[in-house]
């Protein structure tokens, strides 16, 4: 039970909200939509990492989300914390 509640809080406080920034941000730099794609799958891609660090670290879960409703933390940094790999996206967030 308690992973389901991780996995709620992960997706929809965190990364519904970091998914919805990176393609606003992707299509106003006016990225081609399959490269936004690619940037959407990549964040989603970090998913079980997430739900994992939400269960280990609410208060980080907390200030995260908190951070970005608000617009008070970097989506770049959000990013870069929720997937590493995702390299690329996080480049081309930060030329935007």
């Amino acid at each position: 039970m308690l992973s389901s509640v991780a996995y709620f809080l992960a997706s929809t406080l965190i990364l519904q909200p970091v998914q919805a920034e990176v393609a606003d941000r992707l299509r106003q730099a006016k990225v081609a939509p399959e490269v936004i794609s690619q940037a959407q799958a990549c964040v989603s891609s970090a998913l079980p990492t997430l739900v994992q660090r939400v269960g280990d670290d609410y208060w980080w879960a907390a200030t995260t989300a908190a951070g970005v409703w608000l617009g008070l933390t970097p989506l770049e940094r959000v990013v870069a914390d929720v997937a590493p790999s995702c390299r690329g996206t996080v480049d081309t967030l930060r030329a935007t």
